[in-house]
């Protein structure tokens, strides 16, 4: 056997039996069990070495691991949160944990709960709670969310309200409203979303025109920075180009 597979077997098993040793058997017995090699690498920094613990380095391949074979932890966590300090804080954190999962009636739950008091109208909650909604097909109380926001915070501006606004909307079928806020939005949201989303409107009213110049207007912006621009905007770029093809 190679000597560098005679250390990695030693270095395996006295982790093992460190672990045993030392009671630390909760996650790390899993770990060590189930990923050999990087677990033992993270066991021997986190545990075994004691000036390693604040290592950057060290945590991230922890929490990598951890994360590997209990993708549900994070959440978990934020639910232990909750219940030793139930704050609006907390709250928001959990709700935009179920957000990112899709677990919308849990995070409407969440919002509305956090939502009292001297945070009522709280522009932030209230976005998150928009947002929620939205996922959830409740595009009404979304869109409702987001007046009350408005009504409460007059001036308060934000991109990704404003793209809400009109996406409920158009799913609630009012498009020429819709059509006016992407046509709104256009050079103020980032990306070519707005754009695009502006000329499918006009297109459903009728105006290929209009819509056509929509699609050729984000493909001449932002189709020579594809390289730069994320999955979601390329995809926008690529059905503008569908369009005018």
């Amino acid at each position: 056997m190679p000597i560098l597979g005679i250390l990695g077997a030693l270095l395996y098993f006295g982790c093992i039996f460190h672990a045993i040793k030392t009671g630390r058997i909760n996650y790390w017995l899993l770990i060590l069990v189930m990923l050999p090699g990087i677990g033992s690498v993270a066991y021997l920094l986190l545990e075994v070495l004691p000036a390693a613990r604040d290592s950057r380095l060290a945590r991230t391949t922890a929490t990598r691991v951890v994360d590997t074979l209990d993708p549900d932890r994070r959440l978990r966590a934020h639910a232990a949160n909750l219940e030793t300090a139930d704050t609006a804080e907390n709250k928001r954190r959990l709700a935009e944990e179920c957000v990112r999962r899709g677990q919308w009636d849990d995070a409407v739950g969440l919002y509305r709960s956090a939502l009292v008091g001297p945070l009522a109208s709280d522009p932030a909650l209230l976005i998150g709670l928009s947002r929620a909604l939205f996922g959830r097909g409740d595009f009404q109380d979304s869109l409702d969310a987001l007046d009350a926001l408005q009504r409460d915070n007059p001036g308060y501006q934000s991109r990704e309200g404003h793209m809400l606004y009109a996406r409920n909307l158009e799913m609630l079928g009012r498009t020429r409203e819709a059509a006016d806020e992407y046509r709104a939005l256009i050079g103020y949201a980032l990306g070519p979303e707005a754009q695009v989303r502006y000329g499918l409107m006009m297109k459903a009213l009728g105006d290929r025109a209009l819509a056509e110049e929509a699609f050729r207007d984000a493909v001449k912006t932002y189709g020579r920075q594809l390289s730069r621009l994320d999955p979601a905007d390329r995809q926008w770029i690529a059905e503008a180009e569908r369009h005018l093809a």
